[in-house]
């Protein structure tokens, strides 16, 4: 996997504070923006440390910084840590301190691109630590702030990194659709030398990913593709060296390579991976991807019984990772050095290299369980669902204000025609046009009289009309959000203000499929026997969904806390929907406890082999009128949360309905004033008994 070099992170800096004075905000300095290039030049000789102290001495012997100097500080400095001293937890301070400046000089909402930056820098720390889930939501957040500021080129990085990290877990179908939706993605970008770089790798990305995938002729097709895009772009861009183009050439030559190795076309694969070593060797260049070549072309000699050729790149090699560490590289080296010995029948010397060999491996599968075993697909989706939530809460105080302004419009427009039909009788011309006017008033007042009679008469069957309604107008709606995104993505014509209006319709499309999908939802019986069910690790679901809706509980101060199973408690559910009921007990235990309190939440497996999950809170209570109708799907008996939350009256209905489809049922205790306890309960099946 070729990586992206300093120069492309330095340019990545350069180029966010030069966005930043295109728009009227503040500019870095040509003299700092000069000394993190002589830095670059620096760490570019072999010079790491040096570089480092280089910039740090520059400034702090400088006055007058500008903030996106500052900006540009903390990022450079964060490369080398990250990159190269692999200091995580100092990239992490970085990010924190560049937030600290925001806030302090309050460009915090001014500055999306940095905060993006900053959110990107912190996720990648937290990703090589292992904190997966912090990881994401940090990830998330950056790409939620470049949808919201309709930043494509920031999108793309989004994209780029998480096809990375599926990647590493070996995904790599998952991985090349990510990698391309990045390059799709990044085509709005400037074309400036930092995108540029990006695109090739993408490319090349593309191509390895489909080659792990042993799809060979995609595989290829990328490669070619990569090294014409590089070729059409030598010399383009000013100031910089063919040295970039020729290592990122040698990178994909080398990995063309497998291509042909898979394919058994050794001869062909040798000439690659040679002409990749010789390039990516000399100083400067793509060291470690050449000492991985090495490993791919003892590899060939392995498979050809090349017993003399394959010892002298060997023991090339291991000279080799002395000065240039490459612990992947090492832990090859003592396979085929294992593999070497036990084709020369030294038994000593291949037990030898072969513990070494299974000690590496081992601590490298072990250091990458965790990576594996996480879901970022389904995290990512989530934290879209749980995004979309909190926005449509938030539309709806918007939706009031419309209401409000359209009430006095209305009021206005029937006050002008009480006036219009006034003094109408002034004017016999006007006669005629006023009895057609207040006959069509009159036709309309009958339509809306007749339109309630009928509503009264159909209410008596709620969840038909639901059902209809709900699916008639699923179809129009996508329809409409379909060509609305045909028109944006097929021209550039629009103006900002078409553009914002194209952005409006979309959203607003979004939000009303996704509410007339809770109605059909809500109208249906779910039938047990359509579920989609899988095993589902209950008290990592439970985790899960509670991290995600940490957000929403400190908004108002609130401890959610958990009290999970010390058994292992799997059952054979719909995950979602077993999600989708937890999410509602909780959002319901957030909305009516007071500011500051805790919300408990217990997992177990009782005897009856059944799986009880307990949320239970400190807040409003139900009344005594209200408890015998609460999981009513049109009950009147709806209250107000603590901050004067609105509820929509089907979300104890959904869950009593996904519950029962399981087998299982919902109930509570509560006393008003008191707060309330609600009790999950379903059996812990697995799918034989299903």
């Amino acid at each position: 996997m070729s990586k992206i070099s300093l120069l492309f992170l330095v340019s990545i800096i350069l180029y966010a504070s030069c966005r930043m004075g295109n728009s009227g905000m503040p500019v870095s300095t040509p003299y700092f923006d000069s000394a993190i290039v002589t830095a670059e030049r620096i760490y570019d000789s072999g010079n790491k440390m040096k570089a480092l102290v280089y910039i740090k001495d520059v400034h702090a012997h400088t006055d007058h910084l500008t903030i996106q100097d500052e900006m540009n500080y903390y990022a450079y400095c964060n490369t080398i840590y990250m990159k190269f001293l692999k200091d995580y937890d100092r990239s992490i301070a970085l990010a924190d301190s560049m937030t600290y400046i925001l806030q302090k000089t309050g460009y915090s909402a001014k500055l999306p691109v940095r905060r993006i930056q900053i959110y990107n820098i912190k996720a990648d720390a937290l990703l090589a630590k292992g904190l997966y889930t912090q990881a994401y939501d940090n990830y998330f957040n950056a790409k939620k702030l470049a949808s919201e500021t309709a930043d494509s080129c920031e999108l793309s990085a989004y994209s780029y990194k998480i096809g990375m990290v599926l990647y590493q877990q070996q995904k790599y179908l998952e991985a090349a659709d990510y990698f391309k939706q990045s390059f799709n993605e990044s085509r709005s970008c400037l074309d400036i030398f930092t995108y540029f770089y990006l695109r090739q790798e993408l490319l090349d990305n593309t191509g390895l990913s489909y080659g792990r995938a042993k799809f060979y002729d995609s595989a290829d097709k990328y490669y070619h593709q990569a090294i014409q895009y590089i070729n059409e772009h030598k010399g383009k861009y000013p100031n910089k060296s063919n040295s970039v183009y020729e290592s990122a050439e040698a990178v994909v030559f080398g990995n063309l390579a497998d291509v042909f190795t898979a394919r058994q076309m050794y001869d062909t694969a040798e000439v690659l991976l040679k002409k990749s070593i010789s390039v990516n060797l000399q100083k400067g260049f793509t060291n470690s991807d050449a000492e991985l070549d090495r490993i791919k072309l003892a590899n060939i000699y392995l498979s050809e019984k090349k017993v003399d050729s394959l010892t002298n790149l060997l023991n090339t090699v291991r000279v080799e990772l002395d000065t240039i560490p490459n612990r992947y590289a090492e832990m090859q080296c003592n396979k085929l050095m294992w593999q070497l010995h036990a084709m020369k029948h030294d038994s000593a010397g291949a037990l030898r290299y072969a513990v070494a060999y299974n000690t590496q491996n081992d601590s490298f599968q072990s250091a990458n369980k965790a990576l594996m075993e996480s879901d970022i697909e389904t995290s990512a989706q989530i934290a879209d669902r749980q995004y979309l939530i909190y926005s449509l809460e938030n539309e709806k105080f918007q939706q009031r204000i419309y209401l409000i302004i359209a009430v006095v419009i209305a009021v206005m427009a029937i006050f002008i025609c009480v006036l219009v039909i006034r003094y109408s009788t002034r004017a016999d011309k006007n006669v005629k046009t006023l009895t057609l006017l207040n006959n069509k008033i009159n036709d309309q007042k009958e339509k809306l009289e007749n339109a309630l009679q009928e509503l009264e008469f159909k209410n008596k069957d709620n969840s038909r009309i639901l059902r209809s309604v709900a699916h008639d107008v699923m179809s129009p709606i996508a329809a409409i959000s379909a060509l609305t995104d045909i028109l944006v993505t097929e021209s550039t014509e629009y103006s900002q203000e078409h553009k914002e209006i194209f952005d409006l319709i979309q959203e607003a499309c979004g939000n009303s499929l996704s509410l007339s999908k809770d109605i059909l939802e809500a109208a249906a019986t779910i039938a047990p026997g359509v579920l989609h069910k899988e095993q589902v690790d209950i008290n990592k679901l439970v985790s899960g969904s509670i991290e995600l809706l940490g957000f929403r509980a400190t908004e108002k101060q609130q401890h959610l806390v958990v009290h999970a199973s010390q058994q292992h408690i799997s059952a054979f559910v719909n995950k979602e929907k077993i999600w989708r009921v937890i999410n509602n007990l909780v959002m319901n235990a957030i909305k009516f406890s007071y500011t500051g309190s805790d919300i408990h939440i217990y997992t177990a497996l009782q005897d009856d082999h059944n799986v009880l999950i307990t949320v239970k809170d400190s807040g409003m209570g139900i009344p005594e009128k209200n408890k015998g109708s609460i999981f009513d799907m049109f009950t009147e008996s709806k209250m107000n949360g603590t901050s004067g939350d609105k509820p929509n009256g089907l979300g104890l209905s959904i869950s009593l309905q996904i519950a029962r489809a399981h087998g299982g049922n919902i109930w509570f205790d509560s006393e008003e004033g008191k707060g309330a306890t609600f009790y999950f309960s379903f059996p812990d099946m697995t799918s034989s008994d299903a």
